[in-house]
């Protein structure tokens, strides 16, 4: 673990599949193309959903989630996934969760590579679990903020909570992502561009619309980010499916505050020398300063997020082993280009994420 610590942002992702005895994982340092295998036996038949301050986001295989730091163990549970007002869980004789029922029966396996557990993952559980503060600091005074089901709708959390809490927004829109700022505020984007802001306070939630609607027409992918000056970036991520999802064009706005007028969204050209990471994880920006080795300057880089795509192929037609979609946008060159060698790129369930990882106590 010492021959870690000075290694900060890595890649984590899985080398084998899940369903065997053999499965581990691995942390790919880009900057040095460091690869170290990192077999934790609490990480296997868990589903990656964020990172954050160190920790991982996690559902396992009953969908139930938890914060797990991937250094030391220590894990924090967050509120059931069946506390939700939609879900209604079916119990065995001998108490164990064997279905959910949300508008259809969903079944969940302890086995990732079957395909009703990814149809009761996308309809009705979390997609993404962000959290406010590091645990490892503030064990007991942090939000847990989530994106729910096919909708995305957004719930909020403590630690010791009973339930989530689910936060109601206009019936026609949905979020497409959802941010933690620097100073603890919570930031939502719809699926029609405009940003929210949510104001937590206990038991007392006030959504606030920053900026007004701003796409005409359907985008892929969408993130929120946060550059190290404190300038919330939108992030618009397009694919060609032609066969499989690769990323063909990136388009990247700033928020513009209104000093007093509505704020607006502007395109960026450049983002002043740094580099953001970007996918299930929340954003991650390096300065000019930690830039270094093959971390380059004012570049964007994604993990691949289409772990739907093979379960929504024909049995048939699975492949296994297919090149993913990690890539990095270069802003001044405006180029798309794969950022991490092939043995990477097949990486298997649960999909790659990336992770700031801090140092144990």
């Amino acid at each position: 673990m010492a021959e870690l610590a000075t290694h900060k942002l890595f890649l984590l992702f899985a080398c084998k599949h899940n369903d065997t005895e053999n499965s581990g994982f691995v942390l790919y340092s880009f900057s040095d193309k460091l690869r170290f295998e990192f077999d934790k036996p609490f990480l296997h038949e868990k589903l990656f959903i964020g990172s954050q301050h160190g920790w991982l986001s996690v559902l396992d295989r009953h969908c139930e989630p938890s914060l797990l730091n991937p250094l030391t163990g220590e894990s924090v549970s967050l509120p059931s996934f069946t506390t939700l007002s939609r879900i209604r869980p079916h119990h065995s004789a001998n108490g164990d969760i064997v279905s959910y029922f949300c508008r259809k029966l969903c079944r969940p396996q302890s086995n990732f590579g079957d395909r009703a557990f990814f149809y009761c993952l996308g309809e009705v559980t979390f997609k993404k679990i962000l959290i406010s503060s590091n645990p490892s600091t503030s064990l007991s005074n942090f939000f847990a903020a989530a994106l729910l089901g096919y909708n995305s709708n957004l719930v909020v959390a403590k630690p010791g909570a009973s339930r989530w809490k689910f936060l109601q927004h206009q019936e026609e829109e949905w979020y497409m992502d959802i941010m933690f700022r620097q100073d603890g505020k919570l930031i939502c984007l719809t699926n029609e561009g405009s940003i929210h802001e949510v104001e937590l306070k206990d038991d007392n939630f006030v959504i606030s619309e920053m900026t007004a609607p701003f796409l005409k027409q359907y985008i892929d992918r969408a993130y929120l980010a946060e550059d190290c000056a404190g300038r919330v970036l939108v992030i618009h991520r397009e694919y060609d499916f032609t066969t499989r999802p690769k990323t063909c064009n990136v388009k990247v706005f700033g928020l513009i505050n209104g000093n007093g007028k509505e704020s607006k969204l502007e395109r960026v050209k450049s983002l002043g020398g740094q580099a953001i990471f970007v996918g299930t994880n929340a954003s991650i920006s390096l300065t000019k300063q930690d830039i270094r080795g093959e971390i380059k300057a004012d570049t964007i880089y994604f993990t691949d997020e289409w772990w739907e795509w093979d379960h929504d192929q024909d049995e048939d037609d699975v492949e296994s082993n297919w090149l993913k979609n990690i890539c990095a946008y270069n802003l001044m060159s405006n180029s798309i280009k794969p950022c991490c060698p092939d043995e990477h790129q097949l990486c298997s369930l649960p999909l790659p994420i990336w992770i700031h990882l801090s140092n144990p106590k």
